[in-house]
């Protein structure tokens, strides 16, 4: 029996989550999807940096516009992989009836190329329709970016 504690900090803007060495793990809920997301921060044993936070609080605070801003774009992506049952029938925001949050992952300030320390924030979903299909948000701190594939 292993006495080692994992380093775990409860943060105002990530919930409760623990170190797992270059990455803190939890569960959040965001207000807009009714079941938890697995939460996977990628952050040194000091934790979320202050850019990382203000890029979850920035998302959760413009959920709903992120959440309409990647309907379409969703339900797109959903029709052209032929995974709608009722594709003609799909309006509003009945597309997310065919998704359940996975995980939320949130990277450090190395993600994008350019160097510009921008923290990506994507919230990935399991398709109701294929098990293997697993398409995401993608949010530029905390902001719509795109709809990514997720095959």
């Amino acid at each position: 029996m292993s006495l080692y504690q994992r380093p775990a900090l409860v943060h105002p803007d990530f919930g409760g989550i623990e170190c797992f060495g270059s990455y803190w793990q939890g569960t959040l809920v965001l207000n807009d999807f009714e079941k938890p997301f697995r939460l996977i921060v990628r952050a040194k044993q000091e934790g979320p940096s202050s850019e990382q936070a203000t890029a979850m609080s920035t998302l959760v605070t413009s959920l709903a516009s992120i959440r309409r801003a990647a309907t379409a774009p969703m339900t797109e992506l959903h029709r052209e992989s032929e995974l709608l049952p009722d594709p003609a029938g799909m309006s509003g925001d009945r597309i997310w009836s065919y998704l359940e949050p996975e995980q939320i992952e949130v990277s450090d300030a190395r993600y994008y190329r350019n160097g510009n320390g921008s923290i990506a924030i994507l919230l990935i979903f399991n398709s109701t329709q294929n098990m293997d299909f697993s398409p995401a948000i993608e949010t530029t701190d905390g902001r719509f970016r795109q709809v990514l594939s997720g095959t």
